[in-house]
């Protein structure tokens, strides 16, 4: 089977540019520290996408969301609607998988940018439906020990305390279904529990909205660690804000001490 997938570049123009690690680093990168910690993270996310194959090719039929690497293997969390809505074959997921570039950047100036997926059994993700959050390994498959590629799996490093309200924070993923990954930045608004089955569970506003596609994504201080993931966004008028899972209620979950 051929290991590489060739991916084609959106034709929707955005209003926002894609920044990559192909393209100048700004004047700007000596003052102001989220410009590294944006670059690093870009090796630590990864679209979720589902796949169709066949003994000829790969064809990605869909894009689901935003993953970020616990590990150098690969393991990932997400949020858990994120999988749990592709497990439900509504459309259709034959494969479900995260894509990485084949070469060492993500590469937003290429036309066609050379991918390899890696495949996850939605079977073997540790679950928390009350914090909508989702632990998942790759698959132990033929198809993921044959990739051989140059890009560089950076596992993410967390702060588990929660940030004063009015901490500046950026937050990568992939919204929008759109191919190389993007980043945004916020203000943290406010700390608050909601409830979930008569237990309260821990969750940070931001000051703006997520597009859909962003649930999963990580949400990082300035020095490049994890505050948060994001989990749902509100695009109403006059109510743009986006709600994050925070870090310090996840600690059980990343050793694996929750149930499936």
């Amino acid at each position: 089977m051929n290991t590489a997938i060739t991916l084609l570049a959106t034709a929707t123009t955005l209003s926002l540019c894609i920044a990559g690690d192909a393209q100048n680093a700004p004047a700007s990168q000596g003052t102001d520290p989220f410009i590294e910690a944006v670059e690093a993270m870009k090796h630590s996310v990864a679209p979720l996408v589902c796949v169709a194959v066949n003994s000829a090719e790969s064809i990605i039929l869909d894009r689901r969301g935003t993953a970020f690497f616990l590990s150098t293997s690969g393991e990932f969390m997400t949020a858990a609607h994120v999988v749990l809505d592709m497990s439900k074959n509504d459309p259709p997921c034959p494969v479900t998988a995260v894509i990485l570039p084949h070469n060492k950047i993500w590469d937003p100036s290429a036309l066609n940018e050379p991918s390899d997926w890696l495949a996850f059994n939605i079977r073997n993700c540790v679950i928390e439906t009350d914090l909508d959050l989702a632990k998942c390994p790759l698959s132990a498959d033929p198809f993921n020990q044959k990739v051989v590629r140059d890009f560089e799996i950076v596992p993410v490093k967390f702060d588990w305390s929660i940030p004063p309200d009015a901490t500046q924070v950026a937050f990568t993923g992939f919204p929008m279904k759109v191919r190389d990954p993007m980043t945004f930045r916020a203000n943290l608004s406010a700390y608050r529990p909601v409830w979930r089955r008569e237990k309260g569970v821990p969750e940070l506003i931001l000051d703006r909205s997520a597009w859909p596609g962003s649930s999963g994504s990580p949400v990082f201080l300035s020095d490049g660690k994890v505050v948060g993931i994001v989990i749902a966004s509100s695009t109403e008028e006059g109510t743009a804000m986006t709600a994050v899972r925070p870090a310090s209620v996840v600690r059980a979950l990343l050793a694996g001490r929750e149930k499936k």
